[in-house]
C-alpha cells in the first residue's frame, strides 16, 4: 500500500503533465513506482520495531507520504529519460532521489515521534535549527592567518 497518491506524485514533476494510460511513464507504471518505495520504507520502519503499514501518528504518517511521493516521483522522472539513468539521471530526477535518499537516513537513524502533539519531523537543515537565532560575530576573526610570518614553532 503506497503512502501517497499519483496527485502528489504528478506535483513534483508538474511540467511533465498528468500520467496516464499513453504517457511515460504510465500511471500504472508510477503506482507501481509508488508501491515499491512505500515497500522500502515499510522494511525500514519495521526494522525499527514499528508496525506497517504506518498510520499514527499524523506527523509521521505526514512525512511517510512525502518520503514515499519522493522516491515515486524520481523513479518516474528516471523512466521518463531513460538514456540519463545510468550517469545520474536527470538534474531534477537526482534532487528528488536525494531528497529520498536524505528522508531514507532519517527514518533509519532519526528519533521518530512518540505520539505526542509536540512532535514535528525535520526535514532540512532549516526545518531543524528553525527555533535557532544565533548570529556569526562579526569580528571577522575567521579571516586572520592560522601561520604569520616570522613565527616559531
Amino acid at each position: 500500500m503506497a503512502y501517497c497518491t499519483i496527485t502528489e506524485v504528478q506535483g513534483l514533476n508538474p511540467k511533465r503533465g498528468a500520467y496516464g494510460a499513453s504517457t511515460t511513464p504510465t500511471s500504472t507504471q508510477v503506482t507501481e513506482f509508488m508501491t515499491r518505495i512505500a515497500n522500502e520504507i515499510d522494511v525500514v520502519l519495521s526494522g525499527r520495531g514499528l508496525t506497517v503499514p504506518v498510520t499514527t501518528p499524523a506527523a509521521l504518517a505526514s512525512f511517510l507520504i512525502q518520503v514515499n511521493a519522493y522516491g515515486a516521483a524520481a523513479l518516474a522522472e528516471s523512466a521518463m529519460f531513460p538514456e540519463a539513468a545510468l550517469p545520474g539521471g536527470t538534474p531534477h530526477s537526482r534532487e528528488l532521489w536525494g531528497k529520498y535518499q536524505e528522508a531514507l537516513k532519517y527514518l533509519r537513524e532519526g528519533k521518530l515521534p512518540s505520539g505526542s502533539a509536540g512532535d514535528v519531523l525535520p526535514f532540512s537543515f532549516f526545518s531543524e535549527n528553525i527555533a535557532v537565532d544565533d548570529e556569526p560575530e562579526e569580528n571577522q576573526a575567521w579571516q586572520d592567518h592560522k601561520f604569520k610570518k616570522n613565527k616559531e614553532f
